[in-house]
């Protein structure tokens, strides 16, 4: 099997391990919480590990191995993978802000 397959079959992994804690940190919760469910609990760190699948996912799937997100030698991100952070880091946090305020709309409160 050579590199560049084992980046793409790695890209895979990466969404369906998106698609199963996405639907069970984020989803699942967020069905308690329509259904009126007197306590709901989820982790903060969902937020980050889910767009961190589907960033480095796709980016895995598409590009295979011609792209480097980081350098081996020195064991740093290129600049490639300072956009992916940065575009992980953005989706992060909107996926939060989004779940915090539709979790207020149907009456939660965090904390």
């Amino acid at each position: 099997m050579n590199e560049d397959l084992k980046f793409r079959l790695g890209g895979i992994a990466c969404l369906i391990g998106a698609a199963g804690f996405g639907w069970w940190g984020i989803w699942l919760p967020y069905q308690q919480a329509l259904a009126q469910a007197e306590k709901v609990e989820y982790s903060n760190k969902i937020f980050a590990l889910v767009p961190a699948l589907i960033v480095f996912g796709l980016f895995f799937l598409i590009g295979g191995a011609r792209w480097k997100y980081r350098n081996a030698d020195t064991k740093r991100f290129t600049m490639i993978g300072w956009v992916l952070m940065a575009v992980t880091l953005l989706l992060a946090l909107a996926g939060w802000w989004v779940f915090q305020h539709a979790f207020e709309a149907l009456g939660y409160h965090a904390g």
